[in-house]
């Protein structure tokens, strides 16, 4: 998604990348990026939770204009249950590996 980015940038279009894989975002800057501390997938929360969404999507525009430098990263003030991240064995789970059938 940065390189979408960093290319759409060039051409005029600001962008802002929100994502949940802060190691990934730091490898491969987008010019204005926010992380959200929620599963993969879930970037903007639950399932079914509009009001989630919404705030979520609200916090990360708000962020555009303090953007004062290019690849900047910030963070969103949101954490998973609570600060709960059982989550992340799921992950990992899912992303193991699976022997051949």
């Amino acid at each position: 998604m940065s390189l979408i980015a960093n290319v759409l940038e060039m051409r005029g279009v600001p962008t802002l990348l929100i994502g949940t894989v802060r190691d990934i975002m730091e490898q491969a800057p987008a010019p204005r990026s926010v992380f959200v501390d929620f599963p993969v997938g879930r970037t903007f929360g639950r399932p079914d939770d509009p009001q989630m969404h919404q705030t979520v999507l609200a916090a990360a525009l708000a962020e555009f204009s303090r953007f004062t430098e290019p690849k900047q990263l910030r963070d969103l003030p949101f954490q998973w249950a609570g600060g709960d991240r059982s989550w992340e064995e799921l992950i990992r789970q899912e992303l193991r590996p699976r022997p051949p059938i």
